[in-house]
């Protein structure tokens, strides 16, 4: 039996000899390393916090101590701890368990996580909470990574924290930078040293004596403030927060489980705002994800030895590389394309277009904002900016796409990739409302690409738009590679007109019904409509490749002889495809049967997009069955 086979709660991990935490840690790494192996998840971002994790939980008291996860991908050792151990194996996967922290899965879980940014935030309200209250028992503890403290909402946060100057602590996993030889043993003596009660107790009665000295007093205490501070700065070169109210400690070996225990144990009663700043090394403990921690962030299934995937991509690429590539060939002809990002260059397929272009390619770090407003200044001032960015991050940036890009008019070209349903990250990550968001603002032009072929199309039509802000949206899906190929091939041969429209389709005629389709739903339409044509049911299939402004002349045309209209879309039904049709062509639908299928109104769980569609019954057999029975139910009448 190992320790690990031990620990089903924090009070198990607590029974354990400190001098074994390492061995516990080792314990985890290896449960991790073969269960993700088998089952994918996020695998670098956890084996780089396994230490930090054991070290938290046998200090700090969870659930009284409040452990605030920002984004939470790397919380698999938490969950593991507090009693999750054995679902780990369901993480991501369908009505298994959630990849990020989730309060409906366990009471150590205080917040729902996926976005950055967010836990220092919701530290400081819950600091507040506890003085208001009059609370005098539990600590607040705030986990951030260095790229989410960079986000813009971190630092709104870090700035009202230290204005507050109310205790809570917060737990910098820096997991970029490397431990120099100036940080180890003296970093970590220093700063033991100035945690010890002795000490806090020394400085406070010191500083109070000065304080009373009449004339000298306030001058001395400042004099000794800025000695102090100084001196700190020579030693750690981290005065930045010191500056904005909150004690720094630190750089420590955020991997030495049993010195952060003795350091934790002097943090367990704040007397203001701290950061401890660890440094972690993503996929620690297994090479392959030490050398590429990139690769091994999210991982399908993959052999343990090697660290090969296990599924062949079949010669497949996901559509944000069609983005990628078509966008380099694109900028190789016109010097006035560029591409933002805000630190999603990778998932977004823009690796190649960085190689090519390092001077038109932006990566804007976690700042939604920024990158929006910033692609507007460029747009402004003649270039041809492609913001490429998930949905579920631009509506980060909502407040920027009206002010600083659609009231202007500018020619923003925004690529929204994860639109719909995206599969194990769930809640926080499907894109499930950029239709209705976008749809209501004027001036923007939304389309939709069911295919890789559309998709391409649409960012070369895109490159030349000038009428305003433009947008495509496209689902999380894969294509053949030579598409790309055959696409490249055809533009060289041919120029995209700068006065072409991108109009909608009657892909399919039909005489009693019709079913609108968007995007990805394409697809589940035609097969629906096979279906169907096998039980002698005609069904029209129109694929809605312009959302905003809807294409009027295809749709009155499509819908104009049938006795009933059906939508389908990527979306829920709020504000979406079915609900935009139904009110801007009401006289039309007049005396006609119209049903819209979408998801639902409630936030989707995670879980596989085949098996998301036929719970909610967007798939293709369940879509046909459905209109089938629409159809001879009002027949029947």
């Amino acid at each position: 039996m190992t320790l690990l086979d031990t620990i089903n709660s924090p009070k198990d991990l607590k029974k354990i000899p400190l001098s074994q935490l390492p061995q516990v840690c080792d314990e985890i790494r290896s449960f991790l390393l073969h269960t993700l192996s088998q089952t994918g998840g996020h695998l670098a971002s956890n084996l780089g916090t396994v230490e930090m994790i054991v070290a938290l939980h046998y200090v700090f008291d969870s659930p009284k101590d409040h452990f605030i996860w920002d984004v939470g991908h790397q919380t698999y050792t938490h969950k593991i701890l507090t009693g999750r151990k054995n679902k780990l194996h369901t993480v991501r996967q369908f009505e298994g368990m959630s990849g990020f922290p989730k309060r409906e899965e366990s009471k150590h879980d205080h917040y729902n996580a996926g976005h950055a940014g967010t836990s220092i935030s919701q530290a400081i309200g819950e600091a507040v909470a506890k003085k208001i209250s009059g609370l005098k028992t539990g600590n607040i503890i705030s986990v951030i990574g260095d790229a989410s403290i960079a986000s813009g909402m971190a630092f709104e946060a870090i700035n009202h924290g230290g204005h507050l100057k109310i205790p809570f602590l917060v737990i910098l996993n820096d997991n970029e930078m490397s431990i120099s030889k100036n940080v180890g043993s003296l970093s970590y003596v220093l700063t033991s040293m100035i945690n010890t009660s002795f000490y806090k107790s020394w400085r406070q009665k010191w500083t109070s004596c000065i304080h009373r000295l009449p004339i000298v007093g306030p001058v001395f205490e400042r004099i000794m403030l800025r000695f102090r501070s100084s001196m700190k700065s020579i030693i750690t070169e981290h005065q930045f927060f010191e500056e904005l109210g909150f004690r720094y400690l630190g750089p420590l070996d955020g991997h030495n489980v049993v010195k952060m225990v003795h350091m934790l144990h002097r943090l367990e009663n704040l007397d203001q705002p701290t950061i401890l700043h660890l440094i972690t090394k993503k996929g620690k403990g297994y090479e392959p994800a030490e050398v590429d921690p990139i690769k091994f962030h999210g991982v399908s299934p993959f052999e343990k030895t090697t660290g090969a995937t296990r599924q062949n991509d079949n010669g497949k690429w996901p559509l944000s590389e069609f983005v990628g590539q078509s966008l380099s060939a694109m900028a190789g002809k016109d010097k006035k394309i560029c591409v933002i990002t805000p630190a999603m260059g990778e998932g977004s397929g823009l690796t190649e277009f960085e190689k090519l272009f390092p001077d038109r390619f932006f990566d804007t770090g976690i700042a939604e904002q920024h990158a929006t407003t910033f692609a507007g200044a460029l747009a402004n001032s003649g270039l041809k900016p492609f913001l490429c960015i998930y949905s579920t991050f631009l509506q980060r940036g909502f407040d920027q796409l009206i002010h600083d890009i659609a009231l202007m008019n500018l020619p923003v070209k925004l690529v929204i990739d994860r639109a719909g349903i995206v599969g194990g990250d769930g809640e926080t990550h499907h894109g499930l409302y950029d239709i209705s968001f976008l749809s209501g603002i004027p001036n923007l032009t939304l389309l939709s690409a069911s295919t890789a072929q559309e998709l391409m199309q649409m960012l070369e039509f895109m490159k030349n738009f000038d009428s305003g802000p433009i947008a495509v949206r496209f689902a999380k899906m894969s294509a053949p590679k030579e598409l790309f190929t055959e696409w490249a091939t055809s533009t060289r041969k041919s120029n995209t007109s700068k006065t072409a429209t991108i109009k909608s389709e009657i892909l399919l005629t039909g005489k009693v019904a019709v079913l609108i389709a968007e995007g990805v739903m394409v697809k589940n339409a035609l097969e629906a409509a096979e279906i169907l044509a096998a039980k002698k049911i005609s069904l029209e299939v129109v694929s809605l490749r312009t959302i905003k402004p809807l294409d009027l002349k295809t749709l009155r045309k499509s819908i104009a002889n049938k006795k009933f209209v059906f939508t389908i879309e990527n979306h829920v039904a709020s504000g979406g495809t079915g609900f935009y049709i139904q009110n801007t062509l009401s006289k039309e639908l007049t005396n006609k049967t119209f049903t819209a299928f979408s998801y639902p109104d409630e936030f989707i769980e995670h879980g596989g997009i085949n098996e998301l569609q036929h719970k909610f019954g967007l798939d293709a057999k369940s879509i046909a069955a459905s209109i089938e029975k629409t159809i001879k139910h009002k027949l029947k009448k």
